[in-house]
């Protein structure tokens, strides 16, 4: 009697478990394919705003080989004091920056590195890059290393006229104190 009841228990088990099973194939896999689908849908518009985003600063679109990278003050290291936290402390920045140019740009024959006028523009470099790394606290940059790098590209492509020129600013080197 026990052998023939734990049967049927076991049946009826079995049974739920189908009857479970073709509700999570009818009922939640439907379901399933609408989030999946609302998700691609916000991928594809993020992956817009990140093709936006790339195409503004040029980097993804031009060519490793159509890209000269230019180190702003011969490659040397600037002090810059940066901005008062309240801390009441000096604090400054050491940073050697990286300007990255397209090549391909209109702007490169009269601006880049093997135009006649190529020394004369790093010192614009510099004053853009003191101008915006002397806007920051030393905490601002403990929370974010690469602070002012996309305001200086812009910058710099708003000083030149030409929003491909510069293609990207980073900092190769950054110490703070």
């Amino acid at each position: 009697m026990k052998k023939n009841l734990m049967t049927v228990i076991t049946m009826v088990l079995c049974l739920v478990n189908l009857i479970l099973s073709a509700v999570v194939v009818f009922a939640v896999v439907p379901e399933i394919n609408n989030v999946n689908s609302l998700i691609a849908k916000v991928a594809e518009a993020i992956e817009l705003d990140v093709k936006t985003g790339s195409d503004a600063d040029g980097a993804s679109t031009v060519g490793v080989e159509n890209q000269y990278l230019y180190k702003v003050n011969s490659g040397e290291s600037m002090n810059i004091n940066l901005k008062d936290n309240g801390d009441g402390k000096d604090h400054v920045a050491v940073v050697k920056v990286t300007v990255t140019m397209n090549k391909t740009s209109e702007k490169y024959a009269t601006f880049g590195p093997d135009s006649e006028n190529a020394g004369n523009y790093d010192d614009v470099y510099k004053s853009y890059v003191i101008q915006e790394i002397s806007q920051y606290t030393i905490d601002d940059f403990k929370a974010n290393n690469s602070l002012g790098q996309d305001e200086i590209r812009d910058d710099l492509n708003g000083y030149f006229g030409d929003s491909s020129f510069i293609l990207s600013v980073s900092y190769s080197e950054l110490m703070y104190q």
